[in-house]
């Protein structure tokens, strides 16, 4: 950016001195210069035959459009001839008067020039300050190391230049700087506030005004989900109680007792989903820090998988545990609800897109300094293509500002859950899936 800037002047700097040059070249020495105007009188100034000066009218023009004046000297010093002379203007030169004028190309203040004829020497002056003129005398190794001057002074702009652009460039940084910081406080989800001066306090004020509407939002969206689960868990439970006495009454039909077992298993997925809401919401705005304990995971799978098989309500997608060797003490700091409500996400993922049933496996497994938790089914699996959009949508919501606002895709809240709650611990999740081969969730997770 700087070489191109000092490219740029240097091609301005030329340009301008060529177009100053020429204009002046054109208005100063052409019809105008005082070469011209001396010419011309030395042209129409003659003698006659009984010895009288004549200047004809061409000479008188010369004269007159650039009041100027002029006289001939002849050879004896003393003033032949002469037009229009001031009175401060000498009648006679020496030779010294003559080599003095002609050197500083002055008599008696007035600009003169010198043109030099068989009869004498002819001298026109012009008006004061028209003309400026000064004699220069250097050294000859002055002039030899002249472009090594003009290369040194161009260097020291160079110079100059470089100290004003870094300056202003660290003036823009630092001005621009927090607002950057701002705007990625925001994609982040995180508050933005600005306290700029100058030119840029407009832009921190819409700044800090956008992030007030925004955490505005945030806050009506996470009272309005807990508002919502609030309200909803009074008859959920009701629903799931009745649903319960109704499937173990002994003295009700086989088909009442079996759509009772349809409607508590419908009634738990959406007691999950508005868990998972809730679990979204408060990781979303930090509504709840993450309690963090040590986590005995073999410990804690074995509950998930109890818990799951103890129901009895889903005999199409039996669950099994699998403990490498290497991992029957492996610990996490980690929030166990979280951790556990994760594995749990992952096994009704592969219950849910499984309805004709499937086996699923629980595996826990231990590399390097890392925990590996894998929940894999034998089931359907999904396409490749189907694969790639799954991972593109874990990608966006991992940039989106709520979790919650990824639900209602193919896959529900349920991966995106699961993602969100491992990276909020230090860990990363991974899928696979073939079709016909099943389809696995692997958590990531840093041992303790």
């Amino acid at each position: 950016m700087f070489v191109a800037l000092a490219l740029l002047i240097v091609m301005v700097d030329f340009f301008l001195y060529t177009l100053i040059a020429y204009r002046e070249s054109n208005e100063h020495y052409n019809d105008d210069s005082p070469a011209t105007a001396v010419r011309a009188v030395d042209a129409a100034l003659s003698r006659r035959e009984d010895g009288a000066w004549t200047l004809s009218e061409d000479g008188e023009q010369a004269l007159d459009e650039r009041d100027a004046w002029a006289l001939l000297v002849d050879e004896s010093g003393a003033v032949a001839w002469s037009q229009r002379v001031p009175d401060e203007v000498p009648r006679s030169f020496s030779p010294n008067d003559v080599a003095m004028a002609a050197h500083y190309a002055k008599i008696a203040d007035y600009p003169a020039f010198f043109w030099d004829r068989d009869d004498g020497l002819l001298v026109v002056g012009f008006p004061k300050g028209e003309y400026w003129h000064e004699s220069l005398t250097y050294p000859a190794s002055t002039i030899a190391n002249l472009p090594l001057y003009v290369l040194l002074v161009f260097a020291v702009d160079l110079g100059i230049l470089f100290v004003l652009y870094a300056v202003a460039r660290r003036r823009t940084q630092s001005a621009v700087g927090p607002i950057v910081d701002a705007l990625d406080a925001l994609s982040e989800g995180r508050a933005a506030e600005l306290n700029l001066k100058g030119d840029l306090r407009e832009i921190g004020q819409r700044i800090t005004e956008a992030s007030g509407i925004i955490e505005q939002k945030d806050a009506a969206r996470a009272n309005w989900i807990r508002g919502v689960s609030h309200d909803i868990r009074t008859p959920l439970s009701m629903i799931l109680g009745y649903a319960d006495a109704i499937a173990a009454d002994e003295g009700a039909s086989d088909d009442v007792r079996a759509d009772a077992q349809v409607i508590r298993a419908q009634g738990l997925k959406i007691k999950d989903l508005v868990t998972d809401l809730n679990t979204a919401s408060k990781l979303d705005y930090d509504m709840q820090p993450l309690d963090l304990e040590r986590v005995h995971l073999p410990r804690l799978l074995r509950s998930v998988v109890a818990e799951h098989v103890n129901s009895g309500l889903d005999e199409l997608h039996p669950l099994e545990l699998d403990l490498d060797e290497n991992a029957l003490d492996a610990v996490v700091l980690a929030d166990e609800r979280l951790i556990g409500r994760a594995v749990e996400n992952a096994i009704a993922n592969a219950r849910l897109h499984n309805e004709r049933g499937c086996r699923v496996q629980v595996a826990l497994a231990v590399r390097g300094e890392r925990a590996l938790v894998r929940v894999a089914d034998d089931g359907a699996g999904t396409s490749a293509e189907e694969l790639a959009e799954l991972k593109a949508r874990l990608a966006r919501a991992r940039t989106a500002r709520s979790a919650a606002g990824s639900y209602g895709e193919e896959h529900g809240l349920g991966l995106v859950l699961v993602d969100r709650i491992v990276r909020a611990h230090g860990g990363s999740i991974s899928i696979e899936s073939e079709p016909g081969r099943g389809f696995s969730v692997e958590l990531s997770l840093p041992l303790a």
